[in-house]
């Protein structure tokens, strides 16, 4: 290791370990099954770091609530949806076992029915889809300063877009930043999803108060359906809308 160990709790009251060392040493960490001591684990060789995080019980249930959301409001606005939750993701050139893990993240629409299809082939056939296919969406519930750059490498492997969560221990307040990714370019901030109908960090922060309110998966699907349903109303206005019309002239 290059550095000793730092320890800082988040924002929502998870412990999080964050280690530096070199490319070399963190591919042999990654034959270490770190994750039956930690449930969130990040070995980034390009970046030097490892994160380990023990979640806490906020955070496991907003990134719950956000997996039920997600889901909910895809089968009403794409069709699919596929949660890979746990999964770590990694480049192209990264080595085996290293990677990231994400809290939330989704393959949407097609690419929902496509990895569905890998998945019936079989489990090697499903992990060669994950490789070679990008995400639509990944949800991160707690981002601390130390683990900013995690931003770009989701960007480098090809992830459409990120919703990042801001809550914090101890109070009910919650925002959401939705950003659209391209490999090589700083994130573009959005005010409506690209990839889910047009829901906005508004709607996205309105619906999880109905979700984590819920006690059946009918009561979670009426909460998001609520939300969808308000947002294709308010943009079949919008296209309805007269143009303004033009100045007439003087004379």
């Amino acid at each position: 290791m290059n550095q000793p160990a730092t320890m800082r709790t988040g924002p929502l009251g998870s412990t999080i370990h964050v280690l530096r060392a070199d490319a070399g040493t963190i591919a042999e960490l990654a034959a270490i099954d770190w994750n039956r001591s930690f449930s969130r684990v990040c070995l980034d060789p390009v970046r030097g770091l490892v994160t380990l995080m023990t979640p806490s019980r906020l955070h496991e249930d907003l990134t719950d609530i956000f997996s039920q959301l997600v889901g909910a409001a895809a089968s009403m606005v794409v069709g699919a949806a596929k949660n890979l939750r746990h999964t770590r993701l990694r480049g192209p050139d990264d080595p085996p076992g290293t990677g990231m893990e994400p809290d939330c993240a989704f393959y949407l629409g097609e690419r929902a029915r496509a990895y569905r299809v890998a998945l019936a082939e079989g489990a090697a056939a499903a992990d060669a889809f994950v490789d070679s296919t990008p995400l639509d969406l990944v949800v991160e519930a707690e981002i601390t300063n130390a683990d900013e750059g995690k931003i770009a490498r989701y960007a480098e492997m090809g992830v459409r877009e990120l919703w990042r969560l801001h809550g914090r221990k101890g109070t009910g307040e919650l925002r959401a930043d939705f950003l659209a990714l391209r490999p090589g370019k700083a994130p573009r901030r959005l005010h409506a999803s690209e990839v889910l109908g047009g829901l906005t960090p508004g709607d996205i922060c309105e619906a999880v108060d109905g979700v984590r309110l819920s006690v059946t998966p009918d009561e979670c699907s009426e909460a998001v359906a609520r939300i969808v349903r308000r947002r294709r109303r308010a943009s079949v206005r919008v296209r309805e809308e007269p143009p303004p019309a033009e100045p007439r002239a003087a004379g």
